[in-house]
């Protein structure tokens, strides 16, 4: 069965589930119409201006202090949320408790802070971090794909989910500590139809910001491979 053929199966299945069981607040838990409500979006705390021109955390600086510090190989990241409370919970939701559902209010977010980003205008394809193979079977989905699926379609730009791969399983960046995640993601990803890529900005997406090696790893790759130039936008930004 083909991934589009499972993705079509599960939406005809959750739309079951939704007649049988309303959609609740997978964070609150109140009955309603999705399953993010209002009155915990209310409650995120959102990345707006002033920002670090690289990473995009909250900052008065033009660049924040590790930034100051460290290269990377995309242009710029930027994030929604600041990746605690309800935001934590979300994603939470979604990565370790497949609660596939909560991705499309997640890519609601992400679309409707896109436009205070700067990066509007500066992307011709979308491309999420991919997981390994192994992580796909085992909860069904890629996070990043579903963010990403939903973002694109809002925002009117072309998703490529079959260009970078996770090629060698590596640990869980978030298990290691800020010294071992840039060699422990090094080497890990490939690209495949590079022509999809050649001469395109490509926009990155994940779920969460937290030192930057997963993107830069993975920026780094598909400037190799004839990207353009590569910028990264995810759903929160660890703190």
């Amino acid at each position: 069965m083909t991934s589009n053929a499972i993705r079509t199966a599960r939406d005809a299945f959750s739309g079951l589930l939704d007649l049988v069981y309303p959609p609740h607040c997978l964070i609150c838990r109140e009955e309603g119409a999705s399953y993010l409500c209002a009155k915990c979006i209310e409650k995120i705390d959102p990345i707006k201006p002033p920002f670090c021109r690289k990473c995009g955390g909250p900052t008065e600086s033009f660049h924040c202090a590790e930034c100051r510090e460290r290269e990377y190989h995309f242009e710029c990241s930027r994030s929604a949320g600041i990746f605690e409370d309800v935001l934590r919970d979300a994603v939470h939701a979604l990565k370790y408790n497949n609660h596939i559902a909560i991705a499309e209010p997640l890519a609601d977010i992400m679309a409707e802070s896109f436009r205070d980003t700067g990066l509007a205008g500066k992307a011709d394809i979308v491309i999420p971090i991919p997981i390994h193979v192994s992580r796909t079977i085992r909860r069904g989905f890629n996070q990043s794909e579903e963010l990403a699926r939903g973002f694109s379609k809002r925002v009117h730009l072309p998703m490529e989910p079959s260009v970078l791969h996770k090629a060698r399983k590596t640990k869980r960046q978030m298990e290691l500590p800020f010294d071992l995640r840039i060699s422990n993601i090094q080497g890990s990803f490939k690209v495949t139809h590079t022509e999809r890529i050649r001469g395109k900005r490509v926009l990155l997406i994940d779920d969460v910001f937290t030192t930057g090696s997963t993107l830069d790893e993975a920026a780094k790759v598909l400037l190799a491979a004839g990207a353009s130039v590569v910028n990264a936008y995810t759903l929160s930004k660890s703190l």
